[in-house]
This record gives structure tokens, C-alpha cells and sequence, in this order.
């Protein structure tokens, strides 16, 4: 009896040694992220601000607008990155009419667009 106790504690012993060596040999679960975004699209109040767009890429990206636009700019130094990251963006008030651009993410072949649209002040309206 007192051989099989021993018998059955080593067995223990092994099987708790084989399964720390099996996990100490598997490969840390990396992401993979090719190029995307936290969202494709953004309405905006009327008041100007500044808001993030989170970027999430396992390479280097770029970040601009598809038009020129006086109302909205990328803060400096947050339009590339490499990694995840954020791109900053700060609008100017409006009162005139609804806006709208495209921001564009580039990394390699893939490539993502983030509709922004602000919307407008109506109470400025003048009626004729």
C-alpha cells in the first residue's frame, strides 16, 4: 500500500511538471491588426471641439482629408503613426450649414475612411 501511495504521488508530480512545461512552450497570442478604426463615422455638434479617432494597425499608418477644408484640421503630429494610436481632430463652431469630409488611413494596401459631418446652428438662420 505504502509503494502504491508513492507510486500514485509521483504520477501527480508528472503530470503537473508535463503540464507546466507544455505552457511554458506555447508562443505568446500576438493581434494582428491590418489597419482599422474605432469608427467609420462621426456627426459633430455645432460647437467647435476637438475629438480622438482611435486607429488600431500592427504597421506604420498616415492620416489625412480627402478635400481642403478650413473648418477642421489634424492636431499637429497625430496625422501618422505607427501602431495603435489617435488621431486628434479639432473643428471650429458652425452656423451655417451642415459639413462634411472624409478622413483617409493609409497603411500598405489598406486603407479606411472615417465620414465626419458636423451639424449647424439653425437658430442663426436669417429667414427673408
Amino acid at each position: 500500500m505504502f509503494l502504491s501511495n508513492i507510486v500514485k504521488n509521483m504520477m501527480r508530480i508528472l503530470a503537473v511538471v508535463s503540464a507546466l512545461a507544455l505552457a511554458s512552450c506555447q508562443k505568446p497570442f500576438e493581434k494582428h491588426y491590418d489597419l482599422s478604426v474605432d469608427s467609420n463615422a462621426y456627426v459633430l455638434p455645432y460647437t467647435g471641439d476637438t475629438f480622438p479617432v482611435y486607429v488600431y494597425c500592427s504597421g506604420e499608418w498616415t492620416a489625412e482629408f480627402d478635400v481642403e477644408a478650413d473648418w477642421i484640421r489634424i492636431v499637429d503630429d497625430t496625422d501618422s503613426g505607427k501602431g495603435t494610436g489617435v488621431v486628434r481632430i479639432t473643428y471650429r463652431d458652425n452656423d451655417d450649414a451642415l459639413r462634411e469630409v472624409n478622413l483617409i488611413l493609409r497603411s500598405g494596401e489598406f486603407t479606411q475612411t472615417v465620414n465626419i459631418s458636423q451639424k449647424y446652428n439653425s437658430t442663426h438662420l436669417e429667414i427673408q
